[in-house]
């Protein structure tokens, strides 16, 4: 299967119609068009990523963050972007990003992120104008229980060391909303889909004031506690067409 082939499908499942105006999701850097035989997946394209890459003799980079979010007007091998658009070039590496455009499509990563947290009856928290299943986001119910339950749940499905609970009060968790990565200026959509609780991430200190305020308790994770699902599941969607993937995580930071 050619590179492009193979983008071709992945495009299908997450159409890069979907991604938002700020957004650059799809190709980085544009290598050759070459049969297809190993792809490193991860969820940040950085130089330790690319490097891995480059040592294994990988045709694709799979990113989800893009590596490009801005206009550049020079090159150079002087800075981390620079540097890598270099590398990928001089080895014939492609670097593709599905970001939001995969955030939002319906079996995407807020989909995995809703199941793994066992919500049923799930709709997009904001639906897209295409009128099918996709949007940002997803708002769903679970099986009741305490919202410092839920939390604790939250923790241990994601894996995380640690989440932040703002709770209105003690109460019952039913209704639930839910949007990977940074999802603070959706509150108020949360509010208007009556969600008892809402998790994301990156959320500020007086964004919880007023959503908590408001009668919305929050469930904070760290922005990549919620999306590092995607290296798995593209790691899949990589081997279901007989391709090998590595798959490279990096952790920036530690909990003392």
């Amino acid at each position: 299967m050619l590179i492009r082939e193979f983008l071709d499908e992945l495009e299908k499942i997450a159409p890069l119609s979907l991604q938002e105006n700020y957004d650059n999701s799809g190709v980085q850097v544009d290598g050759p068009n070459v049969n297809l035989s190993n792809v490193l997946v991860s969820l940040d394209p950085t130089p330790q990523a690319l490097k891995m890459a480059v040592a294994n003799e990988c045709q694709l980079v799979l990113t989800h963050h893009p590596l490009l979010f801005e206009g550049i007007k020079y090159l150079t091998t002087k800075n981390t972007t620079g540097d890598m658009i270099y590398t990928a070039i001089m080895n014939g590496i492609t670097i593709y990003a599905a970001h939001t455009n995969y955030d939002s499509a319906a079996g995407g990563l807020n989909d995995v992120l809703s199941k793994k947290l066992k919500m049923f009856n799930v709709t997009p928290l904001v639906p897209n104008t295409f009128g099918d299943d996709s949007g940002i986001g997803r708002v769903g119910e679970i099986k009741p229980m305490d919202i410092r339950e839920f939390a604790r749940f939250v923790k241990n499905v994601l894996e995380s060391r640690m989440v932040r609970l703002a709770a209105v009060g003690p109460h019952e968790v039913r209704r639930v909303a839910i949007c990977s990565g940074s999802g603070s200026e959706f509150i108020e959509k949360a509010l208007e889909a009556k969600a008892d609780v809402y998790v994301t991430g990156d959320v500020t200190y007086h964004k919880i004031i007023k959503a908590v305020e408001a009668g919305l308790s929050l469930i904070i994770v760290e922005h990549d506690e919620s999306e590092k699902f995607f290296e798995s599941e593209m790691v899949r969607f990589v081997e279901s067409f007989g391709i090998k993937a590595i798959k490279y995580h990096e952790n920036f930071y530690t909990y003392l």
